[in-house]
């Protein structure tokens, strides 16, 4: 009983910490009045399936900044959380690594790092990881983490497939 009235007290405050924590990281990627939630319905190449996904919409001064996304994806020791924003032209404006504690420590964990992640600025859908260290961003590029490359590869697809989200939204003319 002592547990559930705990609970029943706690509940409302640990949810509106989760929301402020999430404004937080969404106004850290692109500046905004607004964060409006919305929901799409993508279409999956592979599967064929369609999906629903939630985003949300930057807004600034009435208008669209952009669209960020937030995504899991597998890494190698476990999902790695992946919040991206991306503008209205399909380019990364930013991105934040919510979550890689499945991670090796020391390797996987690297791609936690500001000036690893930074290196997916400016690029578009696509985005492809080098192990050598020759990455070329003209190219749509970016260097994995040395001894972590399922890691690398992990945030790749998770910024790809939001990448991928924000074209749909863009094709079907949702810059409202």
């Amino acid at each position: 009983l002592a547990l559930s009235g705990t609970n029943m007290l706690t509940k409302n405050k640990i949810a509106n910490l989760e929301i402020q924590k999430k404004n937080t990281a969404m106004q850290k990627l692109i500046s905004a009045d607004e964060f409006k939630e919305e929901v799409i319905t993508v279409q999956n190449d592979e599967t064929g399936e369609s999906t629903e996904v939630k985003y949300n919409t930057a807004l600034k001064g009435g208008s669209v900044a952009g669209y960020i996304f937030t995504v899991a994806t597998k890494g190698y020791g476990g999902d790695i959380l992946v919040m991206t924003a991306v503008d209205t032209n399909g380019t990364v404006i930013a991105i934040e690594i919510l979550d890689a504690s499945g991670e090796t420590p020391g390797l996987g964990q690297n791609v936690t790092k500001a000036n690893w992640y930074s290196q997916f600025n400016g690029l578009k859908e696509g985005i492809s990881v080098k192990k050598d260290g020759s990455a070329n961003a003209e190219n749509n590029e970016i260097n994995a983490v040395t001894g972590a490359t399922i890691s690398s590869k992990g945030v790749t697809k998770a910024v790809n497939l939001a990448l991928n989200y924000a074209t749909q939204i863009l094709e079907k003319g949702d810059k409202s």
